[in-house]
């Protein structure tokens, strides 16, 4: 039997045990594992990419429950494409089809549609790498959903009654309005290349919002229909492995948790563009941690339609949210800022850089010469603080009425109402709040009752009202020593040994973690002897804060010392990385040798309020 943290890592251990009860006492309400599905190990007939249905995938969520995690946070799910893997930049309706776990194809719950003589004819061998691997996806996916889409077809003209059949129908029925358009949007692209912009008037003419539209769509299918059918049938595959996956996380004890991104694709875009500002894009300004702003590029939600409640922006966020709340049991909503107080700037500009640099808050600009800004300003000039340096300082606005709070609300409202009628807990929903916070959105998340996000490695030791320290949380807040943005801890914990700063940080950790005064000296000495000791005080630190939910990048636990992404850059090997198959004996092996994440040693020290670290 392996040791983790002192404790027997194995089928009949108690790990899962102790880390839940000391999560427990220490009043941790939730303790999440946050892994994209692109990184699910690979496993029998493996496509490049992961598939969380997959045997491989199903070790993972026991593996996570033996270690105490009680959830798994998953990155957005939308298609994304060979030359784009940001899941960020992903479709908010469409799943990703790259992600279906090809041996539940072949059986009896989707009635054997993938058949064995496709499996060997594109040799879809257990991979060894440790890289997603796009092309090789797109192109196995591609055969693959050929061929079941021809059996389903067969099946269908033999057994019209059949249950995948009448499910298939039903589930065309319910999710038509996103469905079709993408469905024949697939098609077309499929021949006339994956970009919009390109598309003659006549094929634009297919997807306008409105009747004529609809009409024109109904008159393609006489001669695209099998094409159209045949990503429907993927869309609903998808959407049968995402189910089957969450009931397999539930039975093992884990909640599933989805993401909002804050940007919608440019196939979205393109197919809701009655939803959006024509002039206006979505960024954020510059910050303490991008000081030249992110010009994202993403499309602006028409602010001219908000107050509106049957107006198509606010319909198309509604469907958004509605569909990602039926589909999991918590949501992580990504720059929340983009929901309440959205920076934005011109299209026109050629240089993004330069006009996200020179951009403005969309609500709270009344100071503005442009017409747009004036319009959609909600604060008044006498809200904002003269002494504030910037528009975009957390201080710009300085006060706000219970009116002008219930507009910046409006999108936000929309969700809470939809996470009522879903039946999930207020706290199911998480606002990604990092380092800046202005003042309406903090309005907006008091009027909620949620907290914000504090990534503790970005910290300043020295500096007492810094926000990402921990003796600043609330119990609504989510603590954690990374996300996948952020540096690799482990990476991180041996640059601040070399370059001096893990003295401070140690003393630091030992002021919260260790309850005797006297003791402290020698405590912070041994924090910063080693990079396992430095990260084990540091995940420590998370425990015995106020917040009641902490959350661990899979990157992190691992040990990693490469980024999975690194943000702001197009890197090749960004989104890439991937577990490998023997991830369960890696972890063992890596804790034994202190080069991962110790959950069992730092909660033996949370709880214990002493030094418990074994010798270096």
């Amino acid at each position: 039997m392996q040791q983790v943290g002192g404790i027997g890592f194995a089928e009949d251990s108690g790990v899962q045990a102790f880390v839940r009860d000391a999560l427990a006492r220490l009043g941790i309400k939730r303790f999440v594992l946050g892994v994209h599905a692109s990184a699910f190990p690979p496993g029998e007939w493996d496509a490049g990419y992961g598939a969380p249905l997959s045997q491989a995938g199903e070790r993972l969520l026991v593996f996570a429950a033996r270690l105490g995690f009680d959830a798994l946070q998953l990155g957005p799910q939308g298609q994304v494409s060979t030359v784009n893997l940001s899941p960020y930049d992903g479709t908010v309706f469409a799943r990703n089809t790259w992600s279906l776990a090809l041996p539940a194809l072949a059986g009896d719950e989707v009635a054997g549609l993938l058949e064995p003589s496709v499996v060997e004819r594109l040799a879809l061998d257990r991979s060894t790498s440790s890289r997603v691997q796009p092309e090789r996806a797109a192109g196995v996916i591609g055969q693959v959903l050929e061929a079941c889409h021809a059996r389903f077809v067969r099946l269908r003209a033999a057994e019209p009654s059949h249950p995948l059949v009448r499910g298939f129908e039903q589930f065309r029925r319910e999710q038509s309005e996103w469905l079709e358009p993408n469905a024949l949007y697939e098609a077309l692209a499929e021949r006339v290349g994956d970009d919009p912009n390109g598309f003659e008037p006549a094929l634009q003419a297919l997807f306008e919002p409105n009747l004529a539209g609809l009409q024109r769509r109904a008159a393609v299918r006489s001669t695209l229909g099998p094409a159209i059918e045949r990503r429907e049938l993927a869309q609903y595959l998808c959407h049968v492995q995402h189910a089957a996956f969450r009931a397999r996380a539930r039975a093992a004890g884990l909640d599933v948790w989805g993401d909002m991104q804050v940007g919608f694709s440019v196939r979205d875009r393109f197919l809701h563009r009655d939803c959006f500002a024509p002039r206006w894009l979505l960024g954020a300004p510059p910050s303490r941690t991008n000081p030249h702003g992110q010009p994202w590029g993403y499309p602006l939600l028409d602010p001219d339609q908000l107050d509106r409640p049957d107006s198509p922006a606010r319909h198309l966020f509604a469907l958004r949210v509605r569909k990602l709340l039926q589909e999991h049991d918590g949501v992580r909503i990504d720059h929340p800022h983009g929901l309440a107080c959205p920076w934005v700037y011109r299209a026109s500009d050629p240089d993004p850089y330069h006009a996200v640099r020179h951009g403005a808050r969309a609500f709270e600009s009344p100071d503005s010469s442009d017409e747009d800004l004036l319009r959609w300003a909600i604060a008044r000039r006498a809200d904002l603080d003269p002494a504030a340096h910037s528009h975009f300082a957390d201080g710009w606005v300085g006060h706000l009425d219970a009116a002008q709070l219930e507009r910046y609300s409006r999108l936000f409202d929309v969700l809470v109402s939809l996470r009522e009628a879903q039946g999930l807990a207020r706290d199911a929903v998480a606002a990604e709040v990092l380092s800046t916070c202005p003042y309406p959105l903090r309005g907006v998340l008091a009027r909620h009752r949620l907290g914000r996000f504090r990534v503790t490695q970005k910290a300043d030791p020295n500096n007492p009202a810094d926000v990402y320290r921990t003796e600043h949380a609330q119990p609504e807040d989510w603590l954690m020593l990374g996300t996948h943005d952020t540096p690799p801890v482990l990476a991180l914990a041996a640059h601040w040994r070399q370059d001096g700063s893990a003295h401070a940080r140690a003393v630091y950790l030992a002021e919260r973690l260790i309850a005797e005064p006297s003791e402290r000296a020698a405590a912070a000495a041994a924090f910063a002897a080693s990079e396992r000791n430095l990260l084990c005080a540091s995940l420590a630190d998370l425990f015995v804060a106020r917040a009641q939910n902490v959350y661990v990048f899979v990157g992190d636990l691992f040990g990693e010392r490469e980024p999975f992404n690194r943000a702001g850059i197009v890197h090749p090997d960004n989104w890439t990385a991937r577990l490998p198959a023997d991830f369960e004996q890696l972890y063992a092996v890596r804790v034994r040798e202190g080069r991962a994440l110790d959950i069992v040693l730092a909660l033996q020290l949370a709880l214990s309020r002493k030094l418990v670290l074994p010798p270096a």
